[in-house]
């Protein structure tokens, strides 16, 4: 019991403030999504071109075309939302959220460019998130890499191999249709700038 109290009182007060903040934040965007409130525009959008519409349009369209999509981004983010609220499930829900949240900071800071609100927003949740987190390195350390087993020594040169011939392979199957279509392209261009050859005898 005592290492118990121990353990609670040294879990830092600003760390339940963080948690809370970004529960309440998952909160309110996972439940706009499930009540459609956000990713909403495609009766608006659908009849413009794309090339006219903004980074905030293209954004919400996209994001919107599925229903089935949004429904579950919103409640990903209640399930997250969740787990923060509980310090035992603060971990758990702080690894499945900070994705999501990376991701969502991304698509606000680079298309969403003039739009400052939500990357302002999302990148206060990313930040407490890694916050959260480094609290909790000693126990990642454990979880992700102390006790995760290596290929056994008997077969380590094998492994090496097989990594090495998945990276060369990858590799040079993209490559290579990187330029095959390229190719392609300018053999298509060619002939749609070649003029017609008109047959004398017709």
């Amino acid at each position: 019991m005592p290492k118990l109290e121990t353990n609670a009182e040294a879990y830092p007060r600003s760390l339940d403030w963080l948690r809370y903040f970004c529960a309440f934040m998952l909160y309110m965007y996972g439940i706009s999504k499930l009540l459609h409130l956000q990713f909403n525009m495609q009766t608006l959008l659908a009849r413009q071109p794309v090339g006219s519409l903004t980074g905030y349009q293209l954004t919400w369209f996209y994001f919107g075309f599925s229903r089935v999509y949004a429904s579950i981004l919103g409640l990903t983010q209640v399930v997250g939302a969740t787990l923060l609220l509980f310090r035992k499930t603060t971990l758990l829900g702080t690894l499945a959220m900070l994705p999501v949240i990376a991701n969502i900071l991304l698509v606000n800071m680079f298309i969403l460019v003039t739009d400052y609100g939500p990357y302002l927003i999302s990148g206060l949740i990313c930040t407490s998130l890694l916050i959260i987190l480094w609290h909790q390195r000693a126990a990642l350390v454990f979880l992700l890499w102390s006790t995760q087993s290596r290929e056994p020594v008997r077969s380590l040169r094998t492994h090496q191999w097989i990594r090495l011939a998945i990276v060369l392979a990858a590799t040079t199957i993209m490559v290579s249709g990187t330029i095959l279509q390229h190719h392609v392209e300018r053999l298509r261009e060619q002939n749609r700038h070649r003029p017609a050859v008109v047959n004398p005898s017709e």
